[in-house]
């Protein structure tokens, strides 16, 4: 054992771009044990029971050990002492097998209880998202919680430019550890060089007729609907492709939008695909869309997944005038409004698909892998000014 060794927990890693971002941390003093953490009743769910294999911690990297780590309901926010023991024990167990510097990574609020349960070195906050908005009803208990852990952890993390700036108004004496670090690109993401025409098809879309204009991620209110529809009837010898699960039945005004939308003729509703498929989509979409609602307040403070990896795809994007995107406006087409928007996918597709940006997008990913910017995350607890 070496005393410059980081044993680092990370509590949870339940969201892709959580999994993707440490799953490809590869710093040689740092070894990483990453947490998937649930209840028992997602844990069914998602078919995980007590006795699976991956609920015992597994090495599957040379530094790198997952485990899955089932908990009775209200873990997390109704019983967190109690209910967060088990997390705290196999983490504790972790640290003194490896030897070292104790490290946490907290990505919710809520894990500021595991900090007395298993009190470590040095603390990460990796901030995702404004989580009162996951819990209105919690809001009070959920902020008191975070600036709780922003004060006392070495460092905090955030996805989102706007998130970062709000913990800095409202944590004022931690301000100067905050920082802003975007998503990384998964390497399964990055295309073998720069497409400046559409790459191979997959099955599914290869007999559709061009352009692919497509979206992948959640069908939910988030997105603007009607200017969905309005890109599809903008061009109606396009194909619009949306690769995610189609939204259950409801009363609300967005669920008809989308229904309103999936009905037209030259839209495809693929429903969802495994995450090692997807960067096929992106890569063979002639351009690639990001038609979130500019005033919900999830895309506000958001930092969407889809702009690294559509920046590793090399593809074309146009995207709505999100605070997030607005910061790329030198590699994707930022539109502050409906028509804009369907008039940069007409430039686009008017120039043969191509935007002339696709070596330069590669270049930004590249640079910007889940690998690279997973070691700028964890470098933070040594240097958090």
């Amino acid at each position: 054992m070496t005393a410059d060794r980081l044993a680092l927990a990370v509590a949870d890693i339940n969201w892709f771009t959580t999994e993707n971002l440490f799953r490809e941390l590869d710093e040689p003093d740092v070894w990483l044990l990453a947490l998937r953490c649930m209840d028992y009743r997602n844990g069914w769910r998602k078919g995980v029971r007590p006795w699976s294999p991956s609920c015992n911690t597994r090495r599957v990297g040379e530094r790198l050990w997952t485990r899955d780590v089932l908990l009775p309901p209200g873990w997390m926010k109704r019983f967190p002492r109690v209910g967060m023991r088990p997390i705290a024990r196999r983490i504790e167990r972790f640290w003194a097998r490896r030897g070292g510097r104790r490290g946490l990574v907290a990505t919710y609020p809520h894990y500021r209880h595991l900090l007395d349960l298993a009190p470590p070195d040095a603390t990460l906050y990796y901030n995702l998202d404004d989580y009162e908005l996951y819990w209105p009803k919690r809001a009070l208990e959920v902020r008191t919680l975070e600036r709780e852990l922003v004060e006392s952890s070495t460092a905090t993390v955030c996805v989102a430019l706007a998130q970062a700036e709000a913990l800095r108004r409202d944590v004022p004496a931690a301000a100067s550890k905050i920082h802003h670090i975007p998503h990384g690109t998964p390497a399964v993401f990055l295309a073998p060089h720069a497409l400046d025409r559409p790459g191979p098809a997959p099955e599914d879309v290869a007999r559709l007729p061009r352009p692919l204009l497509g979206y992948i991620g959640s069908l939910e209110d988030r997105l603007d609907w009607p200017l969905m529809e309005a890109v599809a009837r903008a061009f109606p010898k396009a194909s619009i492709v949306l690769i995610g699960r189609p939204p259950a039945p409801g009363p609300e005004t967005w669920r008809e939008e989308c229904r309103r939308f999936s009905s037209l003729p030259n839209v495809h509703v693929l429903g969802w695909r495994p995450q090692p498929e997807l960067p096929a989509y992106y890569q063979t979409f002639d351009v690639n869309l990001i038609p979130y609602l500019v005033d919900h307040p999830f895309n506000q403070v958001c930092s969407p997944t889809k702009i690294m990896d559509g920046m590793g795809a090399t593809r074309p994007i146009v995207s709505t005038a999100i605070p997030e995107c607005a910061l790329y406006t030198d590699l994707l087409d930022v539109a502050d409004s409906p028509g804009s928007f369907i008039e940069a996918v007409r430039s686009i597709l008017d120039r043969g698909s191509d935007d002339g940006r696709a070596a330069r997008r590669l270049a930004h990913a590249e640079a910007n892998t889940c690998a690279a910017v997973a070691a700028r995350v964890i470098a933070m607890l040594d240097d958090p000014s």
